[in-house]
Protein backbone atom coordinates (compact mmCIF):
# COMPACT_ATOMS: atom_id res chain seq x y z
CA UNK A 1 0.00 0.00 0.00
CA UNK A 2 1.24 3.51 -0.86
CA UNK A 3 0.06 6.78 1.18
CA UNK A 4 0.99 10.63 -0.03
CA UNK A 5 2.24 12.42 2.92
CA UNK A 6 2.23 16.57 2.16
CA UNK A 7 4.12 18.64 3.45
CA UNK A 8 7.28 16.27 4.25
CA UNK A 9 10.05 18.59 4.25
CA UNK A 10 10.29 18.48 8.27
CA UNK A 11 8.63 18.15 11.58
CA UNK A 12 5.29 16.01 11.64
CA UNK A 13 5.37 15.39 7.56
CA UNK A 14 8.46 14.42 7.69
CA UNK A 15 8.13 11.88 10.77
CA UNK A 16 4.96 10.80 9.87
CA UNK A 17 7.03 9.32 6.53
CA UNK A 18 9.29 7.34 8.35
CA UNK A 19 6.81 5.71 10.49
CA UNK A 20 4.74 4.82 7.59
CA UNK A 21 8.28 3.64 6.01
CA UNK A 22 8.53 1.40 9.24
CA UNK A 23 5.13 0.41 9.34
CA UNK A 24 5.84 -1.23 5.83
CA UNK A 25 4.03 1.37 3.60
CA UNK A 26 5.81 2.77 0.43
CA UNK A 27 5.21 6.30 0.48
CA UNK A 28 5.17 9.45 -1.85
CA UNK A 29 6.06 12.82 0.14
CA UNK A 30 5.43 15.94 -1.23
CA UNK A 31 7.59 19.38 -0.30
CA UNK A 32 8.45 22.97 -1.08
CA UNK A 33 12.11 23.79 -0.25
CA UNK A 34 14.61 21.24 -0.25
CA UNK A 35 16.15 20.47 2.83
CA UNK A 36 19.31 18.25 3.64
CA UNK A 37 17.25 16.14 5.53
CA UNK A 38 15.17 14.96 3.06
CA UNK A 39 18.18 12.59 2.06
CA UNK A 40 17.18 11.05 4.72
CA UNK A 41 13.23 9.81 3.40
CA UNK A 42 15.02 9.26 0.38
CA UNK A 43 17.41 6.51 1.71
CA UNK A 44 14.34 4.86 3.10
CA UNK A 45 12.87 4.84 -0.44
CA UNK A 46 10.37 7.51 0.24
CA UNK A 47 9.39 9.05 -3.38
CA UNK A 48 9.64 12.47 -2.48
CA UNK A 49 7.92 15.48 -5.21
CA UNK A 50 8.35 18.94 -4.75
CA UNK A 51 5.78 21.49 -5.30
CA UNK A 52 4.56 24.76 -4.41
CA UNK A 53 1.06 23.99 -3.02
CA UNK A 54 0.66 27.67 -3.78
CA UNK A 55 0.85 27.30 -7.86
CA UNK A 56 -2.11 24.76 -9.02
CA UNK A 57 0.06 23.40 -11.80
CA UNK A 58 2.49 22.20 -8.98
CA UNK A 59 0.21 20.53 -7.37
CA UNK A 60 -0.56 18.91 -10.20
CA UNK A 61 3.06 17.74 -10.63
CA UNK A 62 1.42 15.80 -7.23
CA UNK A 63 -0.87 13.83 -9.25
CA UNK A 64 1.10 12.82 -12.04
CA UNK A 65 3.49 11.02 -9.63
CA UNK A 66 0.84 9.44 -8.29
CA UNK A 67 -0.78 8.56 -11.58
CA UNK A 68 2.68 6.11 -11.77
CA UNK A 69 1.42 3.98 -8.88
CA UNK A 70 -1.71 1.55 -8.28
CA UNK A 71 -1.52 1.44 -4.43
CA UNK A 72 -2.57 4.65 -3.60
CA UNK A 73 -4.59 3.89 -0.06
CA UNK A 74 -3.90 6.90 2.03
CA UNK A 75 -3.61 10.82 1.50
CA UNK A 76 -2.59 12.55 4.59
CA UNK A 77 -2.93 16.54 4.39
CA UNK A 78 -0.38 17.43 6.48
CA UNK A 79 1.39 20.71 4.20
CA UNK A 80 0.56 24.31 6.37
CA UNK A 81 1.71 27.59 6.21
CA UNK A 82 1.68 30.02 9.51
CA UNK A 83 2.93 33.45 10.19
CA UNK A 84 0.71 35.75 12.15
CA UNK A 85 -1.45 38.31 10.61
CA UNK A 86 -0.05 41.03 9.22
CA UNK A 87 -0.58 44.61 10.09
CA UNK A 88 -0.76 46.17 6.24
CA UNK A 89 -4.31 44.90 4.92
CA UNK A 90 -2.58 44.29 1.77
CA UNK A 91 -0.57 42.09 2.54
CA UNK A 92 -3.26 40.13 4.91
CA UNK A 93 -4.93 39.62 1.57
CA UNK A 94 -2.15 37.92 0.34
CA UNK A 95 -1.57 35.81 3.53
CA UNK A 96 -5.25 34.81 3.22
CA UNK A 97 -4.64 33.98 -0.89
CA UNK A 98 -1.80 31.73 0.33
CA UNK A 99 -3.40 30.07 3.15
CA UNK A 100 -6.29 29.40 1.19
CA UNK A 101 -4.30 27.71 -1.23
CA UNK A 102 -2.28 25.51 1.19
CA UNK A 103 -5.37 24.49 3.38
CA UNK A 104 -8.10 24.44 1.06
CA UNK A 105 -7.27 24.75 -2.66
CA UNK A 106 -4.49 22.12 -2.68
CA UNK A 107 -6.05 19.44 -0.69
CA UNK A 108 -9.58 19.66 -2.52
CA UNK A 109 -7.74 19.71 -6.29
CA UNK A 110 -5.74 16.44 -4.89
CA UNK A 111 -8.86 15.03 -3.31
CA UNK A 112 -11.00 15.03 -6.95
CA UNK A 113 -7.93 13.51 -8.50
CA UNK A 114 -7.05 10.77 -6.28
CA UNK A 115 -10.31 9.88 -4.93
CA UNK A 116 -10.66 6.90 -7.93
CA UNK A 117 -7.20 5.24 -6.85
CA UNK A 118 -8.36 5.37 -2.47
CA UNK A 119 -11.55 4.08 -3.62
CA UNK A 120 -10.11 1.22 -5.36
CA UNK A 121 -8.49 -0.37 -1.90
CA UNK A 122 -10.38 -1.96 0.19
CA UNK A 123 -9.54 0.68 3.17
CA UNK A 124 -9.00 3.43 1.22
CA UNK A 125 -8.95 7.05 3.30
CA UNK A 126 -7.82 10.57 3.72
CA UNK A 127 -6.57 11.85 6.71
CA UNK A 128 -6.85 16.26 7.01
CA UNK A 129 -4.65 17.82 9.82
CA UNK A 130 -6.65 20.93 10.89
CA UNK A 131 -5.77 22.82 14.38
CA UNK A 132 -7.78 22.42 17.50
CA UNK A 133 -7.83 26.62 17.26
CA UNK A 134 -10.90 26.11 14.35
CA UNK A 135 -13.38 25.99 17.38
CA UNK A 136 -11.34 29.42 19.04
CA UNK A 137 -10.19 31.98 16.42
CA UNK A 138 -7.81 34.51 17.50
CA UNK A 139 -8.03 37.78 15.62
CA UNK A 140 -4.43 37.47 15.10
CA UNK A 141 -4.48 34.90 13.41
CA UNK A 142 -7.65 34.82 11.42
CA UNK A 143 -6.98 34.08 7.88
CA UNK A 144 -4.58 30.69 9.15
CA UNK A 145 -7.51 29.72 11.08
CA UNK A 146 -10.31 30.46 9.07
CA UNK A 147 -8.61 28.57 6.01
CA UNK A 148 -7.67 25.32 8.36
CA UNK A 149 -11.44 25.68 9.84
CA UNK A 150 -12.07 25.43 5.69
CA UNK A 151 -9.92 22.36 5.70
CA UNK A 152 -12.17 20.94 8.19
CA UNK A 153 -15.12 21.73 6.47
CA UNK A 154 -14.24 20.48 3.00
CA UNK A 155 -13.00 17.25 4.78
CA UNK A 156 -16.68 17.03 6.15
CA UNK A 157 -18.04 17.54 2.93
CA UNK A 158 -15.57 14.47 1.12
CA UNK A 159 -16.82 11.94 3.76
CA UNK A 160 -20.21 12.39 2.24
CA UNK A 161 -19.39 12.73 -1.10
CA UNK A 162 -16.95 9.75 -0.94
CA UNK A 163 -18.33 6.98 1.10
CA UNK A 164 -18.63 3.97 1.90
CA UNK A 165 -15.99 3.79 -1.10
CA UNK A 166 -13.44 6.17 1.04
CA UNK A 167 -13.21 7.24 4.66
CA UNK A 168 -11.97 11.04 5.20
CA UNK A 169 -11.25 12.14 8.49
CA UNK A 170 -9.27 15.11 10.60
CA UNK A 171 -6.99 15.51 13.54
CA UNK A 172 -7.10 18.41 15.67
CA UNK A 173 -3.79 18.53 16.95
CA UNK A 174 -2.64 21.20 19.75
CA UNK A 175 0.82 21.80 21.74
CA UNK A 176 2.54 18.91 19.95
CA UNK A 177 5.76 20.03 19.25
CA UNK A 178 6.34 24.50 20.22
CA UNK A 179 8.29 25.92 16.82
CA UNK A 180 11.86 26.92 17.79
CA UNK A 181 10.64 30.56 18.22
CA UNK A 182 8.33 30.03 21.05
CA UNK A 183 9.99 31.33 24.37
CA UNK A 184 10.49 29.56 27.59
CA UNK A 185 7.53 32.21 28.78
CA UNK A 186 5.51 31.37 25.85
CA UNK A 187 5.60 27.73 26.75
CA UNK A 188 4.66 27.76 29.99
CA UNK A 189 1.92 30.11 29.75
CA UNK A 190 0.53 27.42 26.73
CA UNK A 191 1.28 24.16 29.05
CA UNK A 192 -0.27 25.96 32.06
CA UNK A 193 -3.75 26.08 30.36
CA UNK A 194 -3.08 22.46 29.24
CA UNK A 195 -4.64 20.20 31.47
CA UNK A 196 -1.97 16.84 30.67
CA UNK A 197 0.57 19.99 31.20
CA UNK A 198 3.38 18.68 28.60
CA UNK A 199 4.24 19.13 25.19
CA UNK A 200 2.81 15.87 23.42
CA UNK A 201 5.58 14.84 20.95
CA UNK A 202 4.58 13.91 17.20
CA UNK A 203 4.13 10.02 18.08
CA UNK A 204 0.81 11.16 19.68
CA UNK A 205 -0.36 12.22 16.05
CA UNK A 206 1.02 8.76 14.40
CA UNK A 207 -0.95 6.74 16.99
CA UNK A 208 -4.30 8.80 15.96
CA UNK A 209 -3.74 8.02 12.24
CA UNK A 210 -3.09 4.30 12.91
CA UNK A 211 -6.24 4.21 14.90
CA UNK A 212 -8.26 5.99 11.64
CA UNK A 213 -6.61 3.93 9.58
CA UNK A 214 -7.55 0.36 11.51
CA UNK A 215 -11.16 1.11 12.36
CA UNK A 216 -12.70 1.11 8.97
CA UNK A 217 -16.10 2.30 10.74
CA UNK A 218 -14.98 6.02 11.36
CA UNK A 219 -15.46 8.83 8.76
CA UNK A 220 -16.97 12.17 9.13
CA UNK A 221 -14.37 11.96 12.62
CA UNK A 222 -12.10 14.69 14.33
CA UNK A 223 -9.69 13.68 16.73
CA UNK A 224 -8.05 16.15 19.17
CA UNK A 225 -4.76 15.07 20.14
CA UNK A 226 -4.23 18.23 22.53
CA UNK A 227 -3.18 17.06 25.94
CA UNK A 228 -7.14 18.57 26.66
CA UNK A 229 -6.03 22.33 26.02
CA UNK A 230 -9.03 22.51 23.73
CA UNK A 231 -10.92 22.40 27.11
CA UNK A 232 -9.28 25.38 28.31
CA UNK A 233 -9.59 27.92 24.53
CA UNK A 234 -13.04 26.85 23.57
Amino acid sequence: MRALVTGCGRRLGFYLCEQLVAAGWQVTGSYRSERPELDRLRDVGVELVQADFTREEEVGAVVTALAAHEDLALIIHNASAFEPQAADPAVQLAQFEQFYRVHMAAPFQLNRALAPALARQPNGGIIHITDIYIHAPAPQFAAYVATKAGAHSLAMSFARELAPAVRVNTIEPGPILFLDEHGYDWRQQVLAKTPLAREGGLEPIWQAVQMLMKNDYMTGASIRVDGGRALAVI
